[in-house]
């Protein structure tokens, strides 16, 4: 529905309003490995362990960015992989949220009055480690300055959403895994 009013929010406002309506799982399962993707993982999962991570916004030249965290390398199952700022809940965290935004400012300098939580997206669930993930989007309202946790994050990528529209920059690829499964 467009209307005049529609028409003259603020881009972030507007996302926030889409929220309600999120593909969630179905988007999810594409992403699945094969053995997965018949199963419902985060019923069968016991002892699951509870994560928040922010997805973050800002409007830099007239195009709409986020960034990416590239974890630094350790012994684990998340060593080197590209993530949202973010982490485990820890016992005092009063809510999800509430860890997405400590997590963030712990991890790259973020002060978390500086974000607008638009809302949260669909849960995931991920099987490899237990954790099952609420993801936020927030809004900053200019590029932040980056105070990276060198302990805990490599680089911070900063890209276009413009990319995840693009259907070339989407690829198939097989990973071999811990288990020999493809």
């Amino acid at each position: 529905m467009h209307d005049a009013h529609s028409e003259s929010l603020p881009i972030y406002k507007k996302i926030a309003r889409e929220l309600t309506s999120l593909p969630g799982e179905v988007a999810h399962i594409e992403m699945y490995p094969a053995r997965a993707r018949s199963s419902n993982l985060r019923k069968e999962a016991q002892n699951y362990k509870e994560s928040a991570v922010m997805a973050l916004l800002y409007i830099e030249y007239s195009e709409l960015f986020c960034l990416l965290t590239e974890r630094q390398t350790y012994n684990g199952k998340h060593s080197g992989q590209m993530s949202f700022p973010g982490g485990k809940m820890e016992a005092g965290d009063p809510s999800p949220e509430f860890t997405a935004l400590r997590e963030t400012e712990e991890e790259i300098g973020i002060p978390r009055h500086t974000v607008q939580v638009l809302g949260q997206l669909t849960e995931v669930f991920i099987p490899v480690s237990s954790y099952l993930v609420r993801p936020y989007l927030g809004y900053l309202n200019e590029r932040p300055h980056i105070i990276r946790n060198e302990r805990e994050v490599k680089e911070v990528i900063h890209f276009p959403l413009t990319e995840l529209l693009d259907n070339s920059t989407k690829t198939t690829t097989n990973i071999k895994l811990d288990n020999g499964g493809i």
